[in-house]
């Protein structure tokens, strides 16, 4: 009796839903979003050597971006692309797009403009909008440039002394996020096997539903994907990779 009921509760939201032409809410199972931030410096190194065509954008200043804000599962990632009907308005972002070029920025130069916004919107903003906070295109970037400004990596690894052009242990970084956030995060380096080196390449952590600090343990991977014995490079600028990277050198 109770699935009986379910169902016609669902057959009435979708018969809704489709008289106002609006796109039906479909619930997503996730336990929390984890908020990533690339190192843009990283990226564009680790792009550029994938192939010699391949050029990148770089913010003005040297800040850490959004990579994105991700409904996850415990002990999985994902889900992705809940509602293919939500499809990405770029109008919707006109009021956004001068702060989204600058602090949610794609470093693959030369790809077809916006392509990485619509990537987030479709394969994982579509799973939030079960969250008023997050329920449009607009509040969901809205709400990653939020999340920037409050939790800046550079700001926050800053005041635990962790700071560009230095070389740091993993367990540094974990360290310092605890101290100052109170919450265990997530470390993603990129390797470079010709030269034996690791790059901080990503910083992750993790919000419940309520958009509440939580700790990242049940992510995969967690706490890293990088060597928990050598030293990881925080490189400064660009040109402080160009010394380092030798062609087709990285992978991840």
């Amino acid at each position: 009796m109770a699935k009986m009921l379910a169902f016609y509760a669902l057959a009435a939201v979708l018969q809704v839903s489709n008289c106002m032409n609006l796109p039906a809410i479909i619930t997503a199972k996730y336990d929390m979003l984890i908020f990533t931030q690339a190192w843009p410096m990283t990226s564009c190194y680790e792009w550029e050597e994938k192939s010699p065509s391949h050029k990148c954008n770089l913010p003005p200043d040297e800040e850490w971006s959004i990579h994105g804000l991700w409904p996850t599962k415990n002990g999985t990632m994902g889900p992705f692309f809940c509602n293919r009907t939500m499809h990405f308005n770029l109008a919707a972002l006109e009021s956004l797009r001068a702060q989204l070029e600058v602090k949610w920025i794609d470093v693959h130069k030369g790809a077809k403009p916006h392509e990485f916004w619509r990537h987030e919107w479709e394969k994982h903003g579509t799973c939030s909008v079960d969250l008023e906070v997050v329920n449009t295109e607009k509040k969901y970037f809205q709400k990653g440039l939020d999340l920037l400004d409050q939790y800046d990596m550079k700001h926050v690894l800053g005041k635990a002394n962790i700071v560009p052009n230095g070389k740091y242990h993993l367990q540094d970084y974990l360290d310092g996020v605890r101290k100052i956030l109170g919450k265990n995060a997530q470390v993603e380096c990129v390797r470079n096997t010709k030269r034996k080196e690791l790059y901080i390449s990503e910083m992750r952590i993790c919000f419940d539903r309520q958009f509440d600090l939580i700790d990242c343990n049940g992510i995969p991977h967690f706490p890293s994907n990088c060597d928990h014995n050598q030293q990881i490079i925080y490189p400064g600028s660009v040109p402080d990779l160009i010394t380092h990277l030798q062609p087709s050198a990285i992978q991840i």
